[in-house]
């Protein structure tokens, strides 16, 4: 598992543009476009039957010049490097077409989708004019700074993590994503290339390329999909292929206690239907078949040849089978900030997102056993007040075989926020796992790298795992330069494994670790969403660090 890393703009323009300014208040909302006229509301538009007429797309540039704290010679230059995303890219991600009759809904649900692209932030679609029985939409977006060029860090769990690569999630204003580069990291060292096309060919499907030349191996994987891209959309398809070969590491306390080789093939392809969006909810089912064939071996090093797998192999495993799926969604959607993200407009899901898959395994078509594989999920959201919501979730995952259930790991998760002023919110989250009879290589892990901030990566592992995290979060007035904005977090985590491990890791029982934070909101680039910047001690523990520095971007707070 990598660790995510922290970009260093050491050769971006962003850096410069960033050291001619000062700490100052944060950016107000991108100036749209006025239009005095009367507008009757979404019901009555709705109910005349009212249908779209012209379009207009509007694509702000990173730095806003009419405010004087960004007209500054250095955010000017940014925005005559930058190019503008095209029309065209945003065009392809709306739900709605000229001619079509008018719904407010799909102008709300395009607003969600194009919050997803990580090279727009704070897209806003309204009517702009009514007029003959035509409502004239406007699309306002803003662009922020797709590329990077330079080193990045990451540090966790007591381990660096370091790359040297070109990106652009934008790629010429189109909207492609191009990564090349290096890394060196906690298990390997790593030359790669990525691709990502949201839409391809400006349509609705979507592709993604990625190929890496490791220490260890190698690995690569190609995606060509068309997703249910919408509530309403009546059909998918999909197709996945991946090959890897590496080493995998297991850890004792925190330090590296043996390492075997895992070879990995995947394909899955599979077709979706949809009867769309009915009295608020949607079914979706698909059909696929899934190939999963996993090889495990030990390794040797040394003249003569010593062992470097110590503990027990995971056992070879071939699944081959035809699988269903249902899925349920509920449309129940509300928009905040200064939750999960600083100063941008979040997305939060209410209601009832359950997914259950069945395949069943066998000989016939190539699997080394009979099985019926299953997974399930189920999550559900309530808005308990304006100031607080709840989620819980729990999933369940495995194999039927002869001897009875195998690999079964079931979860769940309670997750709470409460905001307690306008720039300050509690957070707390209980999660468990359980397995039962698991694969090897399945074991739950805890320590920096997923819980811990405390506690070196990999410390501890188990057939079962609790943790608890409590945060306080604070979001402030200021920016940072005009791109990041800032806030902070006091947090303390607890957290332990249960059961026995292959390679005879002790059970410290319950860890807990104390810690601050600076966190600063990636308000004008797609390299992440928030940089966290960590110091955290543990409490208890045998043979640890008084102190951890973690480093790393987050998709969230």
């Amino acid at each position: 598992m990598g660790i995510s890393r922290a970009p260093l703009f050491a050769v971006s323009l962003l850096l410069a543009a960033g050291a001619a300014a000062a700490l100052v208040p944060g950016a107000p909302d991108f100036a749209t476009v006025k239009d005095h006229s009367v507008l009757p509301d979404d019901a009555a538009l709705e109910a005349a039957g009212a249908r779209i007429g012209q379009i207009t797309i509007r694509s702000a540039e990173i730095f806003d010049l009419s405010d004087p704290r960004e007209n500054r010679s250095l955010y000017r230059v940014a925005n005559r490097w930058h190019i503008n995303t095209r029309a065209g890219v945003i065009r392809a991600q709306l739900l709605f077409r000229s001619g079509e009759p008018y719904r407010h809904r799909l102008l709300e649900e395009t607003e969600r989708k194009l919050r997803q692209l990580n090279f727009l932030r704070e897209p806003r679609i309204r009517p702009l004019g009514y007029h003959d029985g035509v409502v004239d939409i406007l699309v306002e977006t803003h662009d922020v700074w797709t590329l990077q060029l330079g080193p990045s860090y990451g540090r966790r769990g007591g381990k660096n993590d370091t790359s040297l690569e070109f990106q652009d999630h934008n790629l010429l204003g189109f909207g492609k994503t191009l990564i090349a580069g290096s890394s060196q990291g906690v298990d390997r060292n790593s030359t790669y290339f990525e691709w990502r096309d949201p839409a391809v060919f400006g349509g609705r499907w979507i592709d993604s390329l990625r190929w890496a030349n490791n220490s260890d191996g190698r690995d690569w994987r190609v995606q060509l999909a068309r997703p249910f891209y919408a509530l309403d959309v009546r059909y998918a398809a999909g197709l996945t292929l991946a090959d890897s070969k590496g080493e995998d590491t297991r850890y004792l306390l925190g330090s590296e206690y043996d390492r075997y080789q895992h070879s990995a093939r995947l394909l899955d392809v599979l077709a979706g239907w949809s009867a769309g969006l009915r009295a608020g909810h949607v079914l979706r089912l698909s059909a696929g078949w899934r190939e999963e064939r996993d090889a495990f071996g030990a390794l040797y090093a040394g003249a003569p040849p010593l062992p470097v797998t110590l503990a027990p192999l995971p056992a070879d495993r071939d699944l081959v089978y035809p699988y269903v799926r249902a899925e349920w969604l509920t449309d129940q959607f509300h928009t905040t900030r200064n939750q999960d993200l600083i100063a941008r407009t979040e997305d939060l899901t209410f209601g009832l997102a359950a997914t259950l898959q069945l395949g069943l395994a066998s000989p016939a078509f190539g699997a080394d056993r009979r099985a019926w594989v299953f997974a399930a999920r189920a999550d559900y959201g309530w808005e308990l007040s304006s100031r607080q919501q709840l989620y819980a979730g729990a999933g369940l995952s495995g194999r039927s075989e002869q001897r009875g259930a195998v690999d079964r790991r079931t979860s769940a998760d309670l997750a709470w926020y409460w905001r307690t002023s306008r720039r300050t919110l509690t957070h707390v989250r209980i999660s468990g796992d359980a397995g039962h009879a698991l694969d090897l290589d399945h074991y739950y892990q805890l320590g920096g790298d997923n819980g811990l901030r405390g506690y070196p990566l990999r410390y501890q592992l188990g057939d079962a795992r609790a943790q608890l995290k409590i945060e306080e979060r604070v979001y402030t007035d200021w920016s940072l330069w005009r791109l990041f904005n800032i806030g902070g977090a006091a947090f303390f985590d607890a957290g332990r494994t249960y059961g026995s491990n292959p390679i005879g890791v002790p059970q410290l029982g319950w860890l807990r670790d104390v810690g601050i934070g600076l966190r600063l909101g990636n308000d004008r680039s797609s390299l992440g969403n928030v940089i966290h910047i960590d110091l955290a001690t543990p409490l208890n523990g045998e043979h640890l660090s008084r102190l951890q520095f973690l480093v790393s971007t987050e998709a969230t707070l």
